[in-house]
């Protein structure tokens, strides 16, 4: 069972990798995830799509808080 775990490990790794250096990747992933991962040669198990899906949310979540920061400030 470690070597399944190193293994899924790796395949969120790569998901990161492509993330950060891959525009198109990137875009996707907000637009079409599942389509995307397909696209890229992805499957992911249930609870791994979860953790991506978690992942992007917290993210746009963050996102959206700065730039709402951003405007406020710009207010002042």
């Amino acid at each position: 069972m470690e070597g399944q775990e190193e293994i899924r490990l790796e395949v969120l790794k790569a998901l990161t990798i492509l993330a950060m250096h891959d525009e198109q990747f990137r875009s996707g992933v907000f637009d079409d995830l599942e389509g995307t991962l397909m696209r890229y040669g992805f499957a992911l198990t249930d609870q791994e799509m979860a953790q991506v899906r978690n992942f992007r949310d917290a993210f746009v979540d963050a996102l959206a808080e700065d730039i709402f920061e951003a405007i406020r400030t710009a207010r002042r």
